[in-house]
Formats: structure tokens, sequence, C-alpha cells
């Protein structure tokens, strides 16, 4: 979580710390499109549409978040790849449910990927969306050729958990953008996050209501550890190859746990730990993770 202070000193500090690589990124911006799944409007950015050709990597982002969060890493994989990234129901662009059945993200990413005709495809999926990928790929391996997890919580009944998420609760609103931004946090908190990267996506996680500012998601959206699926069920049913990676510091997925999942998973591959990054790598280690996301990506071969 970034306090009110942080967030205020890093949106002051970003005009002139924004690195060159940023800001060439961010301007090959990501193009709008919407899919329906079920009667829910699924949006997604598209990077590449054009490389009809290419394998399809697809970004899946964390609890809360959006397809925005990928900004400044998709594009480095647009040469190569055919890349998209989703935004999940209740999160981001896309459409809210009246109810969130357990495990629904899962489905989301499923009907997206065949909605869309993209499948199989390279799925790239970060905390909770990285959770739901592994999820989808056990109910459809056909719609994936493997994935890279990024720091995901997979639970183990007799593990405490690190962190639980906050509850539902009733939508918040803003008189104007300073004082919306000046309030933006990260969950889990971190002590260590670039300040463009921050000012970047939370003026994408903003929405405009007659009452005033908003964050897009829903807040009733159920979170938690009680709407995560338990580790000795999920995945020994993921028979695909998996890459996991860690942060360092993460909150969320220490190195024994990663170890763990990496051993459960019938086809698991590291795991691989980012020096010095916390739960949040694109945010605090993002030139790492492409480069780590770049590496793996080559490896490909290796599972043919």
């Amino acid at each position: 979580m970034l306090s009110a202070s942080f967030a205020q000193a890093a949106l002051g500090r970003r005009a002139q710390e924004v690195p060159s690589w940023f800001s060439r990124a961010i301007a090959q911006a990501g193009q709008s499109h919407r899919v329906s799944v079920e009667g829910i409007s699924l949006h997604y950015l598209s990077w590449s549409p054009l490389n009809a050709d290419k394998p399809v990597l697809l970004f899946v982002h964390g609890l809360r978040a959006h397809a925005h969060w990928w900004d400044c890493i998709a594009p480095f994989f647009a040469e190569h790849y055919r890349v998209v990234a989703l935004d999940l129901s209740g999160m981001g662009d896309s459409g809210h449910r009246s109810d969130y059945p357990f495990q629904i993200a899962a489905a989301d990413i499923v009907g997206f990927i065949e909605q869309a005709g993209l499948g199989p495809v390279i799925a790239v999926g970060h905390s909770y969306g990285g959770a739901r990928v592994l999820r989808a790929c056990a109910d459809r391996p056909d719609l994936f050729q493997r994935l890279i997890i990024l720091d995901a919580l997979v639970v183990y009944p007799e593990d405490i958990p690190p962190f639980d998420p906050v509850k539902p609760a009733p939508r918040r609103f803003y008189p104007d953008q300073a004082t919306a931004l000046g309030r933006y946090r990260l969950l889990p908190e971190q002590p260590v996050a670039l300040p463009y990267i921050v000012d970047h996506i939370a003026r994408h996680s903003l929405a405009e209501h007659e009452q005033g500012l908003c964050w897009k998601f829903d807040p009733m959206m159920p979170s938690g550890v009680a709407q995560e699926e338990l580790a000795a069920s999920l995945l020994p049913r993921v028979n695909r190859p998996v890459d996991f990676v860690y942060g360092e510091h993460s909150a969320i997925v220490s190195r024994v746990m990663a170890e763990r999942i990496v051993a459960d998973l019938p086809d698991g591959r590291g795991p691989f730990g980012i020096p010095g990054a916390h739960h949040h790598m694109m945010i605090d280690q993002p030139l790492a993770l492409i480069a780590l996301l770049r590496g793996l990506l080559a490896n490909g071969a290796n599972y043919e």
C-alpha cells in the first residue's frame, strides 16, 4: 500500500524522472477492443493485431488492477507476438457483475480466448490473475500452449496466508483527480515503487461518475483467501508447461512456497526469483521482468 504522502511525492517527481524507455513504451499504446462473454462486455488491449501469424501472448492482471498495468511491458514483445492484455470482469474497463461466482475470472479468461479466437495462447498472469490462469488452463488445456505465472498465491491449508486483501465496501468518490491520485494504494504494500509507473497506472484506474471520480474496479467484488482454490485440487490439473516467477521480497510468495508450487505442478519449471523485486514486480523492477520474460519465452523450444 502506498501512503498518501508517498503517492503525492511520487507524482511531484514524475516529470523529471521518467526514463526514455518508459516514454517510448507507453507511446506504443494498446488498441482497445471488446468481446461479449455470456452477456458481460470484456475489454482488452492489443499491441500487434496484424501479427495474426505470430503466437498469442496474453497478459492477465492482478486483483482490482487492469490491462494498463502492462503498458510498459507489453510493447517489448509486440514484434514477435500478437500481444493482448485482458480486463477481467469487475475490473478495468470490463463490465461489472451482479455477483461473482467462485473462480469466475477463470471463466472470463476461457470465454475471452474463445470469443476472440486467440487460442492456444501463451499466458502471463500476475498475482490473482496468475491463479486464474492456472485454473483456466486446468479446465481448458486446449486453449493454452504454456503459462508464465508471476508471484501468484496458491493456498496450502496448513500455511497461514501472508496477506488477505480488503473486503467488499461501498464505492468511494473523489472531487478531483489530484485528490483521487493522492489516495491511490497498492495492495499489498511495498516500500519501493517507481513513481512514473504508479502515476500512469493510477490515472488509468479512474472512472468518471455523476458523484465524482472513483476507481474502476467493482468494490463489491469478493476477494481474499476464501476465493482461492486449494493447491491440492488445482495444481495437479494444470497439464501445460508452467514457469513460476516470484519477487525476492514478495509479501505474497516466499521462495519456499514457490519451490513447493513448482514441485506440485506436473510440468513446473523454476522457480525464478527476481532480485530486489516485491510483489508488484512490474512497478519496482520492470526491466528485470522484461528481461526474464524474454529469456523464458526464448527457451520455449525446450518444451517442444
